[in-house]
């Protein structure tokens, strides 16, 4: 992973060259082509909204990755400490005894909308995901187990996203809009291992409850630029799911710059803030065993830089998207292994407007 984001990012700056900007591959305005930079970035869920009578459909691929130190707060720790404090019940001391030594998380998903109105766009979108983490034995609880010994897989339907987006303000270069957003739990939590035990928080396919995902969107464009910012949440509408605990409330805040390098090809930067709360629970899953067994090893507060480009598909065949968002600080709730960093792909084509864009201006 680390050799395809080198890659990429080699690719994102040799496309920002004086030649790349040639605008010699067609003229969009002059034959009212859409343009790349009416999109966010990848990663931005709730960014754009359609002309009335305009469907969109589109699939949407997001990679996640964590590994490295096990981190308490900004700060890595050794396996003694992890052992000694990671794994505290309610009931008083208890050691762990394995750790996380990597973590895959994928998600697929449908991005199905549709705009009755202008300033009313709907939306629906189920999601496929699938995790695989890898444990070892901590070295002092077993000496000649350094490896990792175990792991453990999930997949299956996610959660479904299902809402609307409400047109707010508009005007020359610019454009404001509200996301009401649900989330249905139509993802298991009730995936276990072959001992009947319940596998960890972050090995679920969804949430468990049903939960409100509101956002503010604003965008604007002048000449080749475009900027945006948004403000996004997750709250959790129910007390515990099917098997008695909540996943912690999210509050997001994002904003993001674009430059048009030719008019089918932009290229993006983002700043990214999340913080995300602690699970609540009662007591562990699992055997108690690893930090991800304990509700309070989740959640905290993090800071990304994301890089990007968008571009309009030749012969008609919609847009894509890419962006690759990279952890700058991650100050974890409780004891956390590092984030490696996020992979967006984006496509999406539109139908039954006479042009799937705002103008370029």
């Amino acid at each position: 992973m680390k050799r395809q984001v080198t890659a990429f990012a080699l690719a994102w700056f040799a496309l920002s060259s004086p030649a790349a900007l040639a605008d010699d591959i067609w003229s969009a305005t002059a034959q009212n082509l859409p343009s790349p930079d009416t999109h966010a970035p990848a990663g931005v869920m709730f960014d754009h909204m359609h002309k009335a009578g305009e469907f969109m459909i589109g699939y949407t691929y997001n990679w996640a990755g964590w590994g490295g130190d096990t981190l308490h707060g900004t700060s890595a720790v050794d396996d003694e400490t992890l052992m000694r404090n990671a794994c505290q019940s309610n009931n008083g001391g208890q050691h762990c005894m394995m750790k996380q030594t990597g973590m895959t998380m994928q998600m697929h998903m449908l991005d199905i909308m549709y705009a009755p109105t202008d300033w009313l766009t709907v939306m629906a979108m189920p999601q496929w995901m699938s995790m695989d983490m890898s444990m070892g034995m901590l070295p002092m609880m077993m000496p000649m187990m350094m490896e990792p010994m175990e792991s453990m897989e999930t997949s299956g339907f996610g959660d479904t996203l299902f809402g609307a987006l409400v047109r707010l303000a508009q005007g020359p270069g610019y454009h404001v809009h509200a996301g009401l957003v649900f989330s249905a739990p139509t993802g298991s939590v009730s995936e276990r291992g072959a001992s009947g035990l319940l596998y960890p928080y972050g090995m679920q396919l969804g949430s468990g409850t049903w939960d409100f995902r509101p956002s503010l969107t604003y965008t604007g464009r002048q000449d080749r630029w475009a900027w945006g910012a948004q403000l996004n949440g997750i709250i959790r509408m129910e007390s515990e799911n099917d098997e008695g605990y909540r996943l912690g409330n999210q509050f997001q805040a994002t904003a993001w710059g674009s430059y048009r390098l030719i008019d089918w090809l932009s290229a993006s930067a983002r700043m990214l803030y999340t913080n995300q709360g602690q699970v609540a629970s009662n007591g562990f899953v699992g055997m108690g065993d690893m930090p991800g067994d304990f509700p309070y090893n989740y959640g905290g507060q993090f800071l990304d830089v994301g890089l990007g480009v968008n571009a309009i598909l030749p012969e008609g065949l919609g847009r894509l998207g890419v962006e690759w968002v990279q952890p700058i600080v991650d100050d974890v709730n409780g004891y956390q292994q590092g984030r490696d960093g996020t992979l967006w792909v984006k496509w999406s084509k539109s139908f039954g407007a006479e042009c799937c864009s705002a103008p370029l201006k």
